[in-house]
Parts: structure tokens; C-alpha cells; sequence
């Protein structure tokens, strides 16, 4: 019955879905023709309806195969807006890369570029507003599903918390069931229904609709016993590994090798279209920059040349991705041989070190910029956690728990630490928290958000010295 209701829904999504669609498709097409100046005249009638059936046929199929109609209840809102994206986005790819071969089709360029923005705000529109009513219904008692908690523990208890603190899911728990012989009584405000042993008739007795098994490693032969018995039930099953809360399960991810289920406690967060989008990211941005710092960056060549003894360039090694050394590039702020007499050092506010401009470029973070050709060299990233010198490398290890995870990702010109104050002489520990923080959570928005926050917060700071 529930399955049939799933498969319901999701028939009626992928129907919404494919008439936000056309209407997007329509509004692209009486924007480029009815708005913006076009001389060629109209394209046929007929290749307008076969270029959106196309269209639709090809939103469909990535949004199904994105997940977009798989049961959603325990998925967030970015969660699902993200597989909508990436369903709109591929189709869009794929429509491009079809009409560009498909001969005797008439298109433009125009139009499908505005169908990709239109299509995917459409979309993104119509999940969110769906969302929002289906919250609205489930906080009046409406499309609820009956759940119980198959443990009575720590772990048990905190899957209770999380559900009530997350009521768009519309799961209501109605008790648990106790893994020890059964006692009657209260679990933060809820019955204990039975013991294991009574699973299935509470199932059948309740009209349960879900079961969240929530039990210590300790009972994992009970687990196996519970599993098997919900073999016989129609009830949903979700299991809460014991390992939650864990420091080392900030990042956890369920992935499947052949049948068989594996939870991922740490992986590099940047692998598979994750890092060819990075990389993408990384080359485009900095040859933009280039071409838009090309001048500035010539007129501070040429000042360093005319105000101090040295070379223009000045090159320290450092580390980054994957554990290994690279010559970072950064403009001369300094006087040549600045760190013969006292050894590598951190730049302190009025160094005698820093020359009459490299003060100033220092403090414009001006002195950063040919760092974008390490960025083409694949050295470093526009966005991560800051290279550190290979001095610094053991007593890092030693002293800052976690600190190999920035490793995982290249090195940033910028970063979320940065921006948020925490450069040169401040706190190691707050860096790497706030570092941490960006390689947990990176998104492409995260990486957009960190360099549009870098103009007004990164060039110029009172720690930037």
C-alpha cells in the first residue's frame, strides 16, 4: 500500500514537473522572440513542439535518473533542490549536444541559453513551493506517517529529538520498543509499546508505517534478529548506526559496492563531477582574473623593478593537495634574503623586513595575485584552506587534531577562513576550525559565496600584514 502511494506521488511530481517545464520552455521562447530584438523571424511551428518534446522527454528521464521521484521524506530541501539542478542541468546539456546533431531542427542560441536559468528557477520554484504546502498540511495532521524506535537507549533517544526537531518530515513517533525484556513506562514523554518480541503485532496493531532501528553496537545479534522480523511487515526500515555523534562522522555518506551497504566516516570531498566542476571553476576563474589584472599587475612588476633591489617574483615552498610541495608565487614585498638571519617567520605588523611597497601590496593582498598561475598550474585552487610551510608540517600534525584533512583539497588563494578574519598572526585552531568547516561543507555555491565575500573582506583587513 505504501509503495503504491509512493509510486502515486512520484507520478504526480514527474506530471508537475513536466509542466513547469513547458511552461519554462514557453516563457524562453516569448522572451527571446517577443522581448529582446530578433531579425531572423520566427522558427517553424512544427520545430518549436519537437524541440520541446525532446526537451521534456530529456527532463524526465534525468530527473528520474538524478533520483528527483524516490521517496524524499527524510530528504532536506537543499538535498532534493540539488538533484533538481543537476536532473535540469544534464537535460539541458544533453538537448544542446542533440540539436547541435540533429539535422533539419531549427533553434537558437538564444533561446536554449535562456532555457537553462528559466527551466532550472522554474523547477527549483515549484519543488520549494511544494515543500512548503506539504509542511503546512503535515503541521495540521494531515499525510503523517507512524513511526517507532526500536531501542531504548542513548542512541535511541536521540533519533526521537531528531525527528521532532524536523517536522517537515511528517513522521510522528508513537512509542518505543524496548531491546531488553519489557518494562512498562516512559521514554521522554513517550509509551515503551513491548519488547522485540512483539514487534510485529505492535507493527500490525499500531498501523506502523515506519521503524527506526536505534540500538548500541552491543546488540548487534538483536539487530539482526529485528531485521529479519521486519522481513514480514510492509513497515519502512531505517537503521541508525551507532556511530552517530562520533567526532570522526561530521561527513557521513552511505554508498553501496555490489549489494552491499558501506558508510563512509571520511572521503575526500572532492572526487568524480565534484572535481572536474572545481577544476573548471578554477581554470576559468583565474584566466578571467588574469585578463582583468593583466594591467595592475604589470604596473606593480615594473614598481617593484624601479624601488628595490631583486627580483620581481618571489617563490617559497609550500604544501598542499595530497601532501605535496609546490613553489608558491607571490610578488617581492620584501627585502632579498629577508629570512637568512632569523629563519623562517611569520610577517608581524611593521616589519623591517617588507620594503616601502611590499608593505602596501601586503596590505592590498595585491602581493597574492600571481598566485593565479598557480592556480593554472593545478598547484592551487581560487578557493580552499591556505598552503603551509613545510617547517610548520610536524608540529601542525602533532598539535592540531583533524589538520590532514585540508590536505584533501588544494589550497586556496582565498578561503573560508580568511574572509572570516583569520590570517597571518591569529589563531591556528580557529583557522583549521573554520577551514574544516569549508571542507565538510563545500558546494559550488560555497566556493561563489567565499569569493564574492573576498572583494569586500579579503584584499584589505586589519590582519593582513
Amino acid at each position: 500500500m505504501l509503495k503504491q502511494h509512493s509510486q502515486l506521488i512520484g507520478f504526480i511530481r514527474g506530471c508537475l514537473d513536466l509542466a513547469v517545464a513547458t511552461a519554462a520552455w514557453f516563457t524562453a521562447y516569448g522572451v527571446r522572440f517577443g522581448l529582446l530584438p530578433y531579425s531572423k523571424g520566427l522558427p517553424p511551428q512544427h520545430s518549436v513542439i519537437v524541440n520541446l518534446i525532446i526537451f521534456l522527454v530529456l527532463v524526465a528521464l534525468c530527473l528520474n535518473g538524478a533520483g528527483a521521484y524516490k521517496p524524499r521524506r527524510i530528504k532536506s530541501i537543499f538535498e532534493e533542490l540539488r538533484v533538481i539542478l543537476l536532473g535540469c542541468t544534464v537535460a539541458w546539456i544533453l538537448l544542446l549536444v542533440g540539436l547541435y546533431n540533429i539535422e533539419h531542427t531549427r533553434f537558437t542560441r538564444g533561446m536554449l541559453l535562456l532555457l537553462l536559468p528559466i527551466s532550472a528557477g522554474f523547477l527549483l520554484g515549484e519543488r520549494l513551493c511544494a515543500r512548503i504546502a506539504l509542511g503546512m498540511i503535515r503541521r495540521n495532521g494531515w499525510n503523517l506517517r507512524h513511526a517507532v524506535i526500536v531501542g531504548s537507549g542513548r542512541l535511541a533517544q536521540k533519533t526521537l529529538f531528531r525527528l521532532k526537531e524536523n517536522t517537515w518530515t511528517g513522521i510522528r513517533v508513537i512509542g518505543f520498543v524496548a531491546e531488553e525484556d519489557y518494562v512498562k513506562g516512559l521514554i521522554r514523554g513517550l509509551p515503551i509499546l513491548g519488547g522485540i518480541e512483539n514487534l510485529a503485532s505492535i507493527i500490525d496493531g499500531q498501523k506502523i508505517d515506519s521503524v527506526f532501528v536505534a540500538m548500541s553496537g552491543r546488540h548487534s545479534r538483536a539487530i539482526r534478529r529485528v531485521l529479519q522480523m521486519l522481513e514480514d511487515t510492509t513497515a519502512d526500515v531505517r537503521v541508525v548506526p551507532d556511530i552517530y555523534g562520533s567526532p570522526v562522522t561530521t561527513n557521513l555518506t552511505v554508498s553501496e559496492l555490489d549489494g552491499m551497504p558501506i558508510i563512509s566516516v571520511r572521503e575526500n570531498p572532492l572526487e568524480g563531477w565534484r572535481a572536474i566542476y572545481k577544476r573548471a571553476f578554477d581554470l576559468s576563474g583565474a584566466a578571467l582574473a588574469l585578463l582583468g589584472f593583466a594591467i595592475p599587475m604589470l604596473v606593480i612588476a615594473l614598481a617593484i623593478k624601479l624601488t628595490s633591489r631583486g627580483p620581481i617574483l618571489y617563490r617559497q615552498q609550500r604544501i598542499s593537495f595530497g601532501d605535496k610541495p609546490f613553489n608558491i608565487l607571490k610578488f617581492r614585498s620584501m627585502v632579498i634574503a629577508a629570512e637568512e638571519t632569523g629563519g623562517a617567520t611569520m610577517a608581524v605588523p611593521d616589519d623591517p623586513r617588507c620594503t616601502p611597497l611590499g608593505k602596501w601590496l601586503r596590505r592590498t593582498s595585491l602581493d597574492e595575485l600571481p598566485q593565479l598561475f598557480n592556480v593554472l598550474a593545478g598547484h592551487m585552487s581560487l578557493v580552499g584552506p591556505r598552503p603551509e610551510r613545510p617547517e610548520l608540517m610536524a608540529r601542525l600534525r602533532r598539535e592540531a587534531p583533524g589538520f590532514p584533512m585540508r590536505l584533501k583539497v588544494r589550497a586556496g588563494i582565498t578561503g573560508w577562513a580568511q574572509i572570516n578574519g583569520y590570517r597571518g598572526c591569529t589563531s591556528f585552531r580557529k583557522r583549521l576550525q573554520y577551514d574544516l568547516y569549508y571542507v565538510h561543507n563545500w558546494s559550488p555555491l560555497l566556493d561563489i559565496k567565499i569569493m564574492f565575500m573576498t572583494i569586500f573582506r579579503g584584499f584589505r583587513h586589519p590582519n593582513a600584514y
